[in-house]
């Protein structure tokens, strides 16, 4: 009999313990969604994050395409969530690189310029942008750096740091440097560095 009542009360006690412990372990929706972006954007490339005093501003490349993500500190909210960005092309002799959003009624301008400075700007689509947001605690990836640049001086600075040029095309240019590649495209009319890519060959 003392027997039968010790396996009641374990069974009792194990019961117990894993209702709770499922109730614990339950995350909500929103837990899950900010997991699944979290996973999703440590599997990319960084090419730009930076933050201003009301936004913390993402934009990063996977599967070759490049995506905006824009988080409001005010709301707590993502505005922009992992959607399809592209770079802007240059404006005359403006330095700054641009990456926006391609869809939505607001478009968010996510700005670098060589200097390593960033600005956020919000507005209408097609209307004015509201003033420009500093920003600060910025990274960008490499090659990211090289965007905008003139080829021939890129491809000869990356020489100086131990690149080797692997293949050359009228309008793009490989280079290898231990278990690392680097492709580049470029305008062939301009020289100007369109596009960059590091690949780790690991």
């Amino acid at each position: 009999m003392r027997f039968f009542v010790s396996l009641c009360s374990l069974a009792l006690a194990v019961s117990s313990l894993g209702s709770a412990a499922s109730g614990a372990a339950t995350p909500n929706r929103a837990q899950v969604q900010w997991t699944t972006a979290a996973i999703a954007q440590s599997e990319a490339t960084t090419l730009l994050r930076f933050e201003t005093q009301h936004y913390v501003v993402h934009v990063y490349e996977r599967a070759d395409f490049t995506y905006l993500n824009v988080y409001n500190k005010e709301t707590g909210f993502t505005d922009q969530d992992g959607v399809l960005a592209y770079l802007l092309p240059p404006e005359d002799e403006d330095v700054w690189q641009i990456y926006a959003n391609q869809q939505g009624d607001l478009e968010y301008r996510a700005k670098i310029n060589p200097e390593g400075e960033t600005e956020l700007e919000i507005g209408l689509i097609g209307g004015p942008a509201a003033p420009p947001a500093p920003g600060f605690n910025t990274t960008y990836g490499f090659p990211h750096q090289y965007l905008g640049a003139d080829v021939d001086t890129t491809l000869a600075a990356l020489e100086e740091l131990g690149w080797n040029v692997d293949q050359t095309e009228s309008d793009a240019v490989a280079l290898t440097r231990n278990q690392l590649a680097l492709n580049l495209k470029f305008d062939p009319d301009t020289g100007v560095i369109t596009y960059t890519r590091l690949i780790d060959l690991t």
